[in-house]
């Protein structure tokens, strides 16, 4: 049985073998004519798909390169349009700054944030100048969109801010619709909150609130925030209100110190 089955398979072997010698030996035999046809039909149907499975890669390859080109090309441009996105609205933030220079009377020294405080309870940022540009403790940071805080910290050429977000950071405020005075401070998280608001004054939600000028750190009209959520407090004089500020404190990049010539 065993002897039976290696005859077999020796057979098969030799097949393939026996196909080649036989074609060799028409070759050989055909006149010439015809060992030309049959050289085409061969290569025709033998090898011409193996041609075509190469040209397939190889475009397959060609394809890949372009497309690599492509997306490197694709990247150069995205980063391209990106710089001069940043350029527009830094173009935007400039041109507002130096507008909003001109409508206060005081001296505003125009700084970099270069640093931010990762810790949650202390909302502070570090600025790129400090006494070697008149700047001291307790000045004024603001935006043309409002207030951000105040210097808490000077160095030769840095200071640090304490944002107006920040639950010890508070400044002298009034309502600009209702003309009541408070104290806005921080309230733990983004928003701030309104201290010693009388219940009887008749702020809503909406109202605008701005800095008075009293204490002498943050000049008087400047926006602190608007008004987002009012309720009467049981059992006492006051108003529990919620501010949303005026400025986003996550995005700061050019600020002010607001310094007062003497």
């Amino acid at each position: 049985m065993l002897s039976s089955v290696i005859k077999q398979l020796k057979r098969r072997q030799l097949l393939p073998i026996l196909i080649v010698l036989s074609i060799s030996i028409i070759l050989i035999i055909l006149p010439l004519s015809l060992k030309i046809v049959v050289s085409r039909i061969l290569i025709s149907t033998l090898f011409y798909p193996i041609v075509q499975v190469d040209r397939f890669l190889t475009d397959i390859a060609h394809t890949k390169n372009i497309n690599i080109e492509l997306n490197q090309h694709l990247t150069q441009v995205s980063m391209q349009a990106a710089k001069y996105t940043e350029a527009h609205f830094e173009n935007i933030r400039l041109r507002r700054m130096l507008n909003f220079d001109l409508q206060i009377p005081y001296r505003l020294i125009p700084v970099e944030v270069i640093g931010l405080n990762p810790n949650l309870m202390i909302k502070s940022i570090e600025i790129n100048a400090g006494t070697d540009k008149g700047i001291d403790v307790n000045m004024a940071i603001i935006t043309a969109d409002g207030i951000i805080g105040k210097t808490i910290g000077v160095s030769n050429n840095s200071a640090v801010a304490q944002l107006l977000n920040d639950h010890n950071c508070k400044v002298s405020a009034i309502d600009q619709t209702t003309r009541a005075m408070c104290f806005i401070r921080g309230a733990g998280g983004k928003f701030l909150t309104m201290g010693d608001g009388p219940i009887e004054s008749e702020g809503v939600v909406g109202d605008t609130v701005i800095s008075s000028g009293l204490g002498g750190i943050f000049p008087p009209g400047l926006m602190v925030g608007t008004v987002i959520y009012v309720k009467n407090l049981e059992g006492t004089l006051f108003k529990d209100v919620t501010i949303k500020p005026a400025v986003d404190f996550g995005s700061l990049e050019e600020v002010f110190v607001v310094v007062y010539d003497e």
